[in-house]
């Protein structure tokens, strides 16, 4: 089971078929056939092998959405190899805890991605291939194309729990932990894509998020539908409104706010819904709740075509599902309180609410989201007491607060982590941050908790108004007097111009923390 066999056999019957469209490679678009895809992933596996390496070891991609990142992704799950994508928005000092936490001994990376990154080149053992070069590095390297000429190899034969990527969380509450994701997983991703999200064979998915994350997700059941790929380095809105129309793209992955971004992108070729993107099927978002507005602009602009879903890296994509019949409820008022749900459990998967010692709590009332998937985690990289915290019982705990409500939907709740205890009651930061979000001129909102010596811990609100400058603080009060009770509402309110986000754009709590208390 080495996913590999995925794009192999879509060569074998679709051989002549456009496979992937990278927008932004030199020179201008490039396109590449089933049959020539298939060739350079298996050059570059027959490059590793020459080069040494053995299935099983670690080889960390430092790419942007491109041609390379793909063929190298395949490649190295060709050659039985592991897989460690990267964010190349990451810092220097987390690209170098991934390097070494996860024991790498190839990085292939853009060599422009290594200004002001040199210390990457000085992890022991660790070899690098340079793709696109222009100079930036100053150190030993080869050319990425010497992999790409080697003698192509056949795919290494892998078991379904077999390894074939670390994907790194985004490490919001200290440093990021390996995700073991095994063949089977990305199996199960795929198959369970193609099914919810009804992939056919023209299938055309634009990766216009970083494909290190959520998007990537979405690369093999397009392979699998032998539908093509459409890669952009740069999320440009105006671009991505042509790519979408030329490309005649019917999916893209896009957190709430790209869709933000399209929305307020003037786009002269806009014709009414449904025809503004008639080819498109499904704007498939996740990573952070959706404002209404957003979401209503969304429908009126593209259509129907939203479908959210409630996931996370150690289980990716689906568990559950909130699909275009339940958006089109929420648009017509029919079922508006949805707006703030997951979705249901999806066929195949089981969750559950559970409280502290893993037992189930009644429909209604809040407690860590516990699941069964085909698709979950082996585990974290070397860390088996995070594993086995994780993992309870055959029982991933997420971390994450949730509760189902009588039809089976699910509401996310708040991390667990964020949680508050405030006068000895749980205080979830998600819910104070979304009745704040209502009050006119907030842009922005992160609760997080303080040290008090009488609450234990003060319920803080951290703002960024629309206007830069701060509100009427007695207004607000006011206002959460009316719409949160008394022990929710935030004893403190702090102004800042922005909110520290990490790369993969989620709010940095522990960095607030530190702040408002150094500035104490």
């Amino acid at each position: 089971m080495n996913l590999a066999n995925i794009l192999a056999r879509s060569a074998s019957l679709s051989a002549q078929r456009i496979a992937l469209v990278d927008s932004d490679a030199p020179g201008g678009s490039l396109s590449l056939t089933y049959a020539e895809l298939w060739l350079r992933a298996r050059r570059i596996a027959g490059g590793l092998l020459a080069r040494g390496l053995k299935p099983g070891d670690r080889v960390a991609l430092l790419l942007p959405n491109s041609r390379e990142y793909v063929e190298s992704f395949i490649g190295v799950a060709t050659a039985g190899m592991v897989a460690v994508p990267m964010n190349i928005r990451l810092l220097e000092s987390e690209l170098l805890h991934m390097l070494k936490d996860s024991g790498a001994r190839l990085l292939i990376a853009q060599d422009a991605l290594f200004a002001g990154r040199e210390a990457l080149v000085g992890v022991p053992e660790l070899g690098v291939a340079a793709m696109r070069a222009t100079g930036t590095l100053a150190a030993p390297k080869f050319d990425y194309e010497f992999l790409a000429m080697a003698d192509p190899a056949e795919p290494a034969a892998r078991a379904p729990e077999d390894l074939a990527s670390l994907m790194y969380t985004s490490g919001t509450t200290g440093l990021p932990k390996g995700v073991m994701l095994p063949h089977r997983s990305w199996y199960a991703v795929s198959d369970t894509t193609r099914r919810l999200l009804g992939y056919g064979e023209a299938e055309v998915t634009l990766h216009a998020a970083p494909l290190t994350h959520g998007a990537g997700f979405l690369l093999l059941p397009t392979l699998a539908s032998a539908g093509v790929n459409v890669v952009v380095t740069r999320f440009e809105p105006a671009r991505i409104l042509k790519l979408m129309r030329d490309e005649r793209v019917t999916n893209t992955f896009l957190v709430p706010s790209m869709i933000q971004i399209l929305l307020d992108t003037p786009d002269p070729e806009a014709r009414p819904a449904p025809n503004s993107h008639p080819d498109l099927k499904t704007i498939y978002y996740a990573g952070s709740p959706i404002d209404p507005g957003t979401l209503k602009g969304a429908l009126a602009r593209f259509g129907g075509v939203l479908v959210q879903s409630f996931g996370q890296m150690e289980s990716p994509m689906f568990f559950t599902l909130m699909d275009r019949r339940d958006h089109a409820r929420i648009a017509d008022g029919s079922a508006a309180h949805l707006i703030r749900s997951a979705g249901c459990a999806i066929p195949g998967v089981k969750v559950r609410i559970v409280d502290d010692d893993g037992r189930d709590l009644p429909q209604g009332e809040a407690g860590e989201i516990a699941l069964q998937a085909p698709q979950t985690m082996l585990g974290y990289w070397n860390r088996p007491e995070a594993t086995a915290e994780s993992i309870r019982n055959g029982w991933l705990h997420t971390g994450d607060v949730g509760r189902f409500d009588a039809d089976g939907y699910l509401y996310l709740v708040d991390r667990k982590k964020d949680m508050i205890i405030s006068g000895g009651s749980n205080v979830y930061a998600r819910e104070v941050e979304e009745a704040l979000l209502g009050f006119k001129g907030i842009k922005e909102a992160a609760v997080i908790g303080l040290p008090h010596p009488k609450w234990g811990e003060m319920v803080t609100a951290v703002l960024v108004s629309e206007s830069g400058q701060p509100l009427d603080e007695a207004l607000l009060v006011d206002y959460c007097r009316n719409h949160l009770p008394d022990y929710r509402r935030p004893k403190r309110f702090a102004w800042v111009a922005t909110l520290p986000r990490n790369a993969y754009g989620k709010v940095l709590k522990r960095d607030l923390r530190k702040s408002m208390l150094d500035a104490n």
